[in-house]
């Protein structure tokens, strides 16, 4: 490791050409499987986070919600700034987990011999350099979405995963969501709502200012240079620039286009508008509404996309898929989930409530809340006849939104489970999304080739 942290962090294209670290590669381990030997009698899988902001302790708190049942330790954890290093080790030590903290993740890497896992939840740019890296020292990888800032950039973690044979799964949870998975398991294939035409989504935020440190707090600014950031200010609000991120269409959009893209398959075209209109000292649109276009053996289904940063209205974030015989809305908000019979229905709903499919909307029989609801439903006005929910046995239980996608990873490893979505799946699914800043620049519309889709 001769070159500077923020060498190798500039040239990731060369990470993916070749080694960083010599490949560690962990004695038994199935090439095609992904099963780690196991390092102790009680089977334990020991794992690392690189990153303890805000979305590596969502990720935490999912690993402490389920490490008895599936016999996750957590060893190690990075980050390049102290003051959420020291938080998250206190409170990992504080929870039974004799855990080290690392402010290089290579170092992290190289020193933990008993690592078999690592979770990675940094900036856009930094997915693929720690990626690779991980692939490449024998270690299976939970990566937050985007894959990556750019789509070569994702090619190449894709590759990694390829040459190396270790697990890499991508953290678009809904793909483990018990709603979702219903959804294009059953609902689907029962054509439930006739033709689909049409598909929306929507994830809106209401303004809010950028993040910003207390002096005292601050990271180091000459360590941040180290790791390729231009300042503190940017280090603490990289999404909104361009050498970090995709801004709001990939840290937002890209959970919900990937719903798009799962049930419908690869768009045709893509035509998309938005702006810096609101935030002055942003690289990124802070709003953009986009339409995919998707050729489907039933015809043609349209889909539109809107992400809006200055302004909550809506109800935050779901995706609908109507036909001419139903719609269906969907989200990780389970009190907001509904099905739709349109009066033309040739079908009486009642049938796919008798098949297990659908219940009757009734206000006492509403669905189990899940962990992150903030409103009771029960004190929502009367449901009209036609409207529909999902059964009661689909349920996210007493588990968080992420902790099944987390699960299903260890599980994977363990060779109990197939990963939900490895990186094979997530590029093609975040692939059209690399295009859409691009459709937005060019105030056209754009058409996507198979080369789009090809790593």
């Amino acid at each position: 490791m001769n070159s500077s942290r923020r060498d190798f962090l500039k040239n990731t294209a060369l990470v993916g050409a070749g080694l960083v670290l010599a490949p560690r590669i962990l004695a038994g381990t199935n090439a095609h499987t992904g099963v780690p030997a196991r390092r102790s009698a009680l089977g334990e899988i020991c794992v690392a986070l690189i990153g303890c902001g805000t979305q590596g302790n969502v990720l935490l708190d999912a690993i402490m919600r389920m490490n008895r049942a599936l016999c996750v330790r957590v060893v190690a954890v990075c980050d390049l700034w102290n003051f959420k290093l020291d938080a998250t080790v206190r409170r990992l030590k504080a929870n039974g987990h004799d855990v080290r903290g690392y402010i290089d993740f290579r170092e992290m890497i190289a020193s933990e011999k008993s690592l078999d896992a690592v979770f990675i939840a940094t900036p856009d740019f930094c997915h693929a350099p720690q990626t690779i890296a991980c692939l490449r020292a024998g270690l299976h990888v939970y990566c937050e979405k985007m894959m990556a800032e750019n789509i070569e950039n994702a090619r190449a973690m894709v590759r990694a995963q390829r040459t190396t044979g270790k697990l890499l799964q991508i953290g678009h949870q809904r793909r483990s969501n018990p709603f979702y998975r219903w959804t294009r398991e059953h609902l689907l294939p029962a054509k439930i709502l006739g033709r689909i035409t049409h598909a929306s989504a929507q994830w809106n935020r209401a303004v809010a200012r950028d993040f910003s440190a207390p002096k005292k707090f601050r990271p180091d600014p000459a360590l941040l240079k180290e790791f390729g950031y231009e300042d503190t200010h940017q280090f603490l609000n990289w999404r909104w620039f361009k050498k970090y991120s995709g801004g709001p269409i990939s840290d937002l959009g890209a959970h919900q286009i990937d719903i798009f893209n799962w049930f419908l398959g690869n768009p045709k075209s893509v035509i998309a508008a938005g702006g810096n209109d609101y935030y002055g000292n942003h690289e990124w649109f802070d709003n953009v509404t986009c339409t995919f276009e998707y050729a489907t053996p039933a015809g043609t289904v349209r889909a539109t996309y809107q992400v809006l940063t200055t302004t909550s209205y809506g109800g935050g974030y779901s995706e609908a898929f109507m036909g001419d015989e139903g719609a269906l809305r969907l989200s990780e908000k389970a009190s907001l989930i509904r099905a739709y019979q349109e009066p033309r229905s040739p079908i009486d709903w009642q049938e796919y409530v008798k098949r297990g499919l659908l219940d009757t909307a009734d206000i006492s029989q509403r669905i189990p809340q899940s962990v992150d609801d903030d409103f009771d439903v029960r004190a929502s006005a009367s449901v009209p006849a036609a409207e529909f929910v999902f059964p009661q046995k689909i349920t996210l239980g007493n588990k968080t939104i992420h902790q099944l996608h987390v699960e299903n990873f260890i599980r994977t490893i363990r060779g109990n489970a197939k990963p939900a979505c490895d990186a094979e799946e997530a590029f093609r699914s975040e692939a059209p999304i690399y295009r859409v800043n691009e459709a937005v620049a060019a105030e056209k519309l754009l058409r996507y080739t198979a080369a789009d889709f090809t790593v």
